[in-house]
């Protein structure tokens, strides 16, 4: 599991690392965490915490489909947070994986909620999960394409392949086999360049 930062750096001001609204948060409520690649931050069903904001490093909520396959429903990356639904409920409703090893800073629940009382806290709050639920509404739209080559297409389009084809799969809820079928019939239909192996872009328009 990830570790603790040492007594010494957990008295560290973060809060100049955070996003609005956490970086008005009592530093008493900032845990710092180093976590290494594929460690769990926490699973499916288990007793909410907190929040959490990557400093840096990244990480996937996945849940798991009926047959033993993981899919992505979103991506953490640094300055970003996730787990916010944890604020109002009692379990975690997926699993946190950290993708590539970093530190991140855990927001302990009650605090975030003892901060609401501040009407310009809430506010912020309030803002930045709409942006988070409007790109959650643009993944879910996506995903929602039946053709795998129409939903891999859209994907690029939307730039949501910037690591790797299988994490992309995951992303797109496609068993990677499929994300690279549908490449390459976007590759051999003149949609999609493939520079170098692993490499896939969109033909520029001329």
């Amino acid at each position: 599991m990830f570790r603790l930062a040492s007594s010494d750096a957990s008295q560290y001001d973060f809060n100049h690392m955070l996003p609005d609204p956490y970086d008005r948060l009592p530093d008493i409520a900032l845990h710092r965490v180093s976590a290494a690649s594929r460690e769990t931050l926490f699973q499916q069903g288990s007793v909410t915490k907190g929040l959490f904001v990557v400093l840096s490093g990244r990480v996937h909520l996945e849940r798991v489909g009926p047959n033993g396959e993981r899919f992505v429903i979103h991506r953490a990356t640094a300055g970003t947070s996730f787990a916010e639904a944890s604020i109002f409920s009692e379990e975690y409703h997926c699993d946190a994986v950290v993708i590539e090893a970093g530190d991140l800073i855990r927001i302990d629940k009650a605090s975030v909620m003892a901060a609401f009382a501040d009407a310009d806290i809430a506010l912020s709050y309030v803002r930045q999960a709409s942006r988070q639920i409007q790109a959650q509404r643009q993944l879910l739209e996506i995903v929602g394409i039946r053709r795998a080559e129409d939903r891999v297409l859209a994907g690029l389009v939307a730039g949501l392949l910037d690591s790797t084809v299988v994490e992309f799969a995951a992303l797109l809820q496609l068993s990677h086999e499929a994300a690279y079928r549908a490449l390459r019939v976007l590759v051999d239909a003149g949609h999609v360049i493939n520079p170098s192996r692993g490499e896939y872009r969109l033909r520029a328009a001329t």
